[in-house]
């Protein structure tokens, strides 16, 4: 599925895309390997009218001050590089939050084309030749579907009710002029109209799926995970230790370990997440995959043990180094991780917590 936003979805209230109905359209645009369509001109609309409201604000600012220097007596200074103004592109705005993005060209739509709409009223043109960007996004966007020969639905999302709608209680449709341009351009696409992001969510999407980014957030929560894994590697029995590195002389010869000290430093790799499911509030389940690229793990044992068993141990697959030390000896072991895991994630908060590992095992 692909989704179209005009340029009204953006200002105002949401110049940096970042409520929570925008959070749940890029999950599910990425999530699902869906594109989000730009017009162009709906780029340089959104960051025109940005500048110019920013621009507003400067002058308000710069005139309060003149006035504050009619009642000061020691002179106010308005510095505009002071106030950290920073440039604005909605473009680069969603690149960084979405990954597929197709942005529509509008030059090939004929001026005469759009002359004769004007003079005749052809919708979104409206009284005093209202609609000329409208219509150019409008005509650009469904040259793109024939073009491209788009099939499937396409959602198309913009408030400008009166321009590109007929809304009667139960429903939502293009006016008549609109469904005309769909029959001629003869697309082979489902054109489904929304006024805001709110109702295609509510009829598309599934908040609870797409309540993470499924191909961001275990990268995203790497330093929660090696934590996490980590503090279960330093508690294994030796049971544990005997399953993950396939050697029963822990579970069947030695006491208890002593110590177990483990150190993941090159992260994660190929993480996947396989389900989500809701929890109470704002939390949810996540069960997921996840390999730990580089491992070192060091176990403690006492010496006398060592030495009973030393040929099965030292024939342990990632066993680099043994050190004796006053009755001790360290054994460390290099290996790469696959675990199968589960926890709980605030999509408020954007954490994780109560890392729970389900299996865990090295790579053959």
């Amino acid at each position: 599925m692909k989704v179209f936003l005009d340029s009204n979805v953006f200002v105002k209230k949401n110049w940096f895309v970042s409520n929570a109905n925008f959070k749940l359209l890029f999950h599910f645009l990425n999530n699902n390997h869906n594109e989000l369509l730009l017009s162009k001109l709906v780029i340089q609309e959104v960051n025109n009218i940005r500048d110019r409201e920013l621009s507003e604000v400067l002058s308000g600012f710069k005139k309060l001050i003149k006035d504050g220097n009619k009642l000061n007596k020691q002179k106010l200074v308005f510095s505009e590089s002071e106030l950290g103004v920073s440039s604005y592109n909605i473009s680069s705005i969603l690149t960084d939050k979405v990954h597929y993005i197709e942005q529509i060209n509008y030059d090939e739509i004929s001026h005469i084309e759009v002359v004769n709409r004007a003079l005749k009223l052809v919708k979104p043109f409206t009284g005093e030749e209202k609609g000329y960007r409208d219509t150019l996004i409008w005509l650009s966007f469904l040259n793109y579907l024939k073009k491209n020969n788009v099939t499937g639905d396409v959602a198309f999302i913009t408030n400008n009710k009166s321009d590109f709608f007929k809304q009667n209680r139960s429903s939502l449709a293009f006016n008549d002029d609109l469904k005309n341009d769909i029959e001629n351009f003869g697309l082979k696409t489902n054109i489904i109209p929304y006024l805001n992001i709110f109702d295609f969510i509510t009829d598309k999407v599934d908040k609870i799926e797409n309540s993470i980014n499924k191909y961001e957030i275990l990268d995203d929560l790497e330093s929660f995970l090696i934590e996490e894994t980590e503090e279960y590697l330093d508690s294994m029995t030796n049971h544990n230790l005997s399953d993950l590195l396939s050697a029963k002389v822990f579970s069947d010869k030695l006491t208890a370990v002593i110590d177990i000290e483990s150190d993941i430093f090159e992260g994660v790799e190929d993480p996947d997440v396989q389900s989500v499911s809701q929890l109470p509030e704002n939390n949810v389940y996540i069960s997921c995959y996840y390999e730990m690229r580089r491992v070192d793990l060091v176990i403690t044992i006492e010496t006398i043990e060592y030495k009973q068993h030393a040929d099965e141990i030292e024939a342990i697959r990632g066993l680099y180094n043994i050190e004796i030390d006053e009755g001790v000896v360290k054994l460390s072991f290099i290996c790469r991780l696959c675990i199968d895991a589960s926890f709980e994630y605030d999509t408020a908060i954007e954490l994780g917590s109560n890392l729970t590992i389900h299996d865990i095992q090295t790579q053959s």
